[in-house]
Order: structure tokens, then sequence, then C-alpha cells
């Protein structure tokens, strides 16, 4: 039992969020999800209830428990669902509860191997940066003006741009704890492979989600991260201020057709047809003239799927999160706990639908910033508890 809890459990769940950036397709990397994290940690809960109930002592994890429950519970009202698309939302949905509760649980009990998963994790996002702009460009032979498709759970422009983000969040992090210079240039080179992949995939929502990190980490860390938050402003101004041809292709990019505000019009009419409730998390519908299957933003889609409930549990949950952040004494890790949650708040404003996938780019971009944020302050709070006890000890 001590060998599943100390070693098999923490070890597979490094290796499944690691092998994310690594294999290729996604069903190759979630079977190591469904095969050996999901029946270790049931052995885990069945043989250590007290562990696992006391996650609900945390206030931001029952509201994401909450959250998840309301949007399955939505499928039993909604319209216009399918019955293949009932089935599938309610296994995505158990599914996704599972790894809250499995990540809620990593994160908060093995720091040992929380340190190790932040220590590999942005090599992993390294080799995917160098495989997915290799093959793109020197495989596929596309131009610079064709926008970056990455790799593995990359492989979407804008999503995989967010599950860069992820991992550029961790690697600054890694930045600024390690005490090695070496280790240090390290993973700021790792930051600036995202830096460039995001830059590459011309996704606007993740560049504006990349300027807020980029200002808070800048605002909360010392003056060599500023002079070279600065230093890397001013020589991608520099770039675009001397090419001819990148001003073309940047102005060209940002003035493209977005179809948000069409799509998010279209989704208003039928979230005034269940405006408290929603239309069910199954609910199947097309927006905007292009005719896309969900509202491309976590907002609009949350409104849509599970009402002006489901809209705000998840403003709660961020909002919960966001107190957290700021209530974190370092400064590091405060900045670090507030930059992971723009990939969320700030991303999650052009793009992703369901709050509830299977093993996917939406754990990278919601789930993991929210359950490390949550194991954190269990942490903070247990210490303090520990603290507060020492002198009665004594």
């Amino acid at each position: 039992m001590n060998t599943i809890k100390e070693h098999v459990f923490p070890f597979s769940f490094c290796f499944f969020l690691t092998s994310g950036y690594l294999i290729h397709p996604t069903p190759m990397w979630a079977i190591i999800f469904y095969a050996i994290i999901i029946p270790a940690f049931l052995i885990i809960t069945f043989k250590n209830k007290e562990e696992i109930t006391s996650l609900f002592k945390d206030k931001t994890f029952i509201t994401g428990v909450i959250l998840i429950i309301w949007f399955l519970l939505s499928i039993s009202w909604g319209v216009n669902q399918p019955e293949f698309n009932i089935k599938k939302y309610i296994t995505r949905s158990i599914v996704n509860l599972i790894f809250l509760f499995s990540a809620a649980y990593f994160f908060s009990n093995h720091t040992k191997w929380e340190n190790l998963l932040f220590k590999i994790l942005p090599y992993a996002v390294l080799i995917n940066t160098l495989i997915s702009t290799f093959l793109f460009y020197g495989v596929d032979t596309h131009t610079l003006s064709d926008r970056l498709t990455g790799w593995a759970e990359t492989r979407h422009p804008i999503l995989g741009s967010l599950v860069v983000l992820t991992g550029f969040c961790i690697s600054f992090y890694q930045s600024q704890i390690s005490t090695k210079n070496k280790d240090k240039i390290l993973y700021a080179t790792i930051c600036f492979s995202c830096v460039l992949f995001v830059i590459l995939t011309q996704s606007r929502g993740p560049l504006l989600t990349l300027l807020c990190i980029g200002i808070i980490f800048s605002i909360f860390s010392g003056k060599v991260v500023r002079r070279c938050a600065v230093g890397i402003l001013f020589s991608i101004a520099s770039i675009f201020l001397i090419s001819d041809e990148i001003q073309n292709q940047v102005i060209q990019s940002l003035s493209r057709n977005p179809w948000r505000f069409e799509i998010w019009m279209d989704a208003w009419k039928y979230i005034q047809d269940a405006p408290i409730i929603g239309n069910g998390l199954a609910s199947l519908n097309t927006f905007g003239a292009i005719e896309q299957k969900f509202p491309h933003s976590i907002y609009v889609s949350s409104a849509f799927f599970g009402g002006a409930i489901g809209l705000f549990l998840l403003l709660a949950l961020f909002a919960q999160l966001a107190w957290a952040a700021l209530n974190t004494e370092d400064r590091t890790t405060k900045a670090f706990h507030l930059g992971l949650l723009c990939v969320p708040v700030i991303g999650g404003l052009t793009d992703l639908a369901q709050v509830s996938k299977s093993p996917g780019e939406l754990w990278y971009i919601l789930w993991v910033p929210v359950t490390i944020i949550i194991g954190h302050s269990i942490k903070s709070r247990r210490e303090q508890k520990q603290q507060a006890q020492q002198p009665s000890i004594e």
C-alpha cells in the first residue's frame, strides 16, 4: 500500500503530466491516467479516506467539485442533447472529477514529487517546442506567414499556445528558485522558446495572456527580470519596425476576422432560452456564420451550457483562486500562481468550451493551474496549524 501511495501514484502522475507534451496522439498518453493513476488513486482513497476527505476543508476545492457536478447535472434538463453526446459528457465529467481529486491530492501531499515535476516538465516543454518547429517548418515546409501548429497536446494554435503557457509559468518559476546560474539560464531559455512558440502561432488570445503573465512576473520579480522583459519587448519592436514584411504579416494577422462577436451574439440568443440553468452540458448547436460547435469563450460557454448558475460558479472559482494567490506570502510563489491563473482566466476569454473534458488540453489550461494553487493553499494551512500547535507540544 505504501508503495502505491508513496511511489506508484506520484511517479505515474508526474509521468502523465510530462508526457502530454511528448506523446502523440492523445489516447497514447491518456492510457497512463486510465490504466495506472485511476486504479492507484482509488486504492489510496479506499485505504486513506481521511486524507481524501480532508480536501473538502478547502473552500476553493469544494467550488471546483460543485462546478463539475453542476454541469454534469445540467445534462438531466438540457435540450438538443443526442444520446451519444450525453454518454460522452457523463463519462468526461466523471473522469474530470477524478482528475480534480487526484491532482489536488498530489499537489497537497507530495511536495518532493511536485518539486521533481516542476524541474522536469520544462524540459518536456522545450522538447515539444523544438519538435513542433522542426516538423512545421522543416518537414512540412511551412513559411513564417503560416500559423504554427504544435506537437502532442500543443497541436491546436490557440489551445496549444495556452498549454505551452502553463509550461512557461512553471519554467519561469524554476528560473527564479534555482540556486545555480546554469539552471537559471536553462529555464530562462525554455521560457524564451515558449514565447517564440506563442508568437509563431499568431494566436491573439494567448498573446494577450502572455502579455498579462509578463506584466505580473515583472511586477513581482527583481530588476533582472524587468530588464529582460524590457529588452525582449524592445527587440520585438525593433524587428517589427525594421522589416516591412513582418509589419504586413503582423497587421494582417491582427486584422483577420475573429468571428468572436458574431459567435457570442448567436450564443446569447440560446442563453436567453434557459438563462438560469443553461441548455445542458451535452447540448449540440452551431454558432455564427462559420457554424462553430461551441461559443469560443469559457465565460459565454459556461452561460450557454450551465446558465447563470454555471457562470457564477466559474467566476467564484476564479475569484477564490485569485484571493488564494494574492494571499501567498512568498513573492515568487505569488507571481507564479497569479501567472498560472492568467492562463484560464485571460486565455479563456476567446476560447474553451465545457469545463469538463477527458485527458487533453483543457486539463493543462484550466485544471492543472487550479489544482496547483489549491494544493499550495492546503499545504500552507497545514503548516500554519502545525506551527500553532508547536508551543503547546513543548
